[in-house]
């Protein structure tokens, strides 16, 4: 039978309150030891050898890209070797793996402790079936039916422990099936919950520089191209910040994470951009030192670039702080959000391409010179 999933997980650093967890009895980690400490062991080497070969060039703005492509992989690659270095330390250490079981608010909740963090799994008391003791060749083990799913809590235990931790903790010998709860109503939203006036004022500003730039300086499409990518740049920096709002130091790890592969999107999306839409495909000569083209890109944009930081500023600060979206927000949610523009942009950079092909002309912004 499948594993149970619980109704709810989630990781902290508190203890439990107002409840009393009851110990079980330790597992054996030898093998899930060695097999993390090997993948340490791979990761760590890669890493090493990928930051061995590594060298930053800045020459042309396809080199500037893949150096930032390099350096965003290997940040997310070196997250997720501390994090299996961490593992192997806790792993190989067991008084910092610890299993407990208690009961809050009509739940069963399994704590798993591992170092600071608390794994918490909750189980709703009424929907737990079929509770067990079974007898095995090295001891009694403890399990029950929830939903789909079996979850046995803790290792073999002789069965007097057993039949105490069912006792301490009423767990029903047999339930009805659990119903699923109605889907609750959404209410309408509050007042104080909708978008803000100077946040629709601020967005329709930052929206009408671009079409000045077009209308009244002949701005190209590689120019709002560059434009379309920039503002990712800028949705991926509040993004960033509202996770700080909303993880706390939880939103370090995963910042992390999300810095690096998001970046790394970044730095080839800006690259096929900048081939296609502003250099053009027809380009012939010497390219431009990064720096360079990146300034003949970048600079004569700018009223659009701070237009745009400030209408996204202007959201964050009305609507997720003082209107209080923070509130139900959560982190995951808010990881992958900017994603959807990700996509929204590789449909835009494929058939902006397969049309500019077409027609022989990406219309860059001037020729490089020969």
């Amino acid at each position: 039978m499948a594993l149970a999933r619980p109704q709810r997980w989630y990781v902290t650093t508190r203890d439990a309150e107002h409840a009393t967890p009851i110990e079980l009895p330790r597992r054996p980690l030898v093998v899930p030891a060695l097999i993390v400490t090997g993948m340490f062991a791979v990761l760590a080497a890669v890493e090493a050898i990928v930051i061995r070969g590594l060298h930053f060039d800045a020459r042309s703005v396809a080199d500037l890209a893949m150096s930032l492509f390099m350096l965003a992989w290997i940040a997310g690659w070196s997250l997720g070797v501390l994090i299996l270095g961490a593992l192997t330390v806790l792993l190989w250490l067991p008084s910092f793996f610890r299993e407990a079981v208690y009961v809050r608010d009509a739940r069963l909740v399994s704590a798993t402790r591992l170092g600071p963090l608390r794994m918490l799994a909750e189980y709703e008391l009424a929907a737990i079936r079929n509770v067990r003791i079974d007898e095995q060749p090295d001891g009694a083990k403890l399990s029950f039916d929830y939903g789909n799913g079996t979850r046995t809590l803790g290792d073999a235990m002789p069965r007097e422990l057993a039949e105490r931790i069912v006792g301490a903790l009423a767990l029903p010998a047999t339930a009805a099936p659990a119903v699923a709860p109605a889907a609750p109503v959404e209410a309408p939203l509050a007042e104080e919950s909708r978008p803000g006036r100077e946040s629709t004022l601020a967005l329709i500003a930052a929206n009408l520089v671009p079409l000045a730039g077009v209308l009244l300086r002949g701005w190209s499409l590689g120019d709002v191209m560059v434009l379309f990518w920039a503002e990712s740049a800028v949705v991926a920096f509040y993004t960033l910040a509202r996770m700080a709002v909303v993880g706390r130091w939880l939103a370090v790890p995963a910042g992390v994470f999300f810095l690096a592969h998001f970046g790394a999107f970044m730095a080839i999306h800006f690259l096929i951009i900048y081939e296609f839409f502003v250099r053009g495909l027809g380009a012939t000569g010497r390219e431009p030192p990064a720096y360079e083209a990146l300034g003949g890109v970048f600079l004569p944009l700018w009223p659009a670039l701070v237009a745009l930081f400030a209408s996204h500023g202007v959201s964050f600060v009305a609507n997720f702080l003082r209107r209080g979206e923070h509130r139900a927000a959560k982190l995951a949610q808010l990881t992958a959000a900017p994603y959807n523009r990700v996509v929204l942009m590789q449909l835009t950079l494929i058939f902006g391409g397969w049309v500019a092909m077409l027609v022989h002309d990406a219309r860059p912004r001037a020729q490089c010179p020969a």
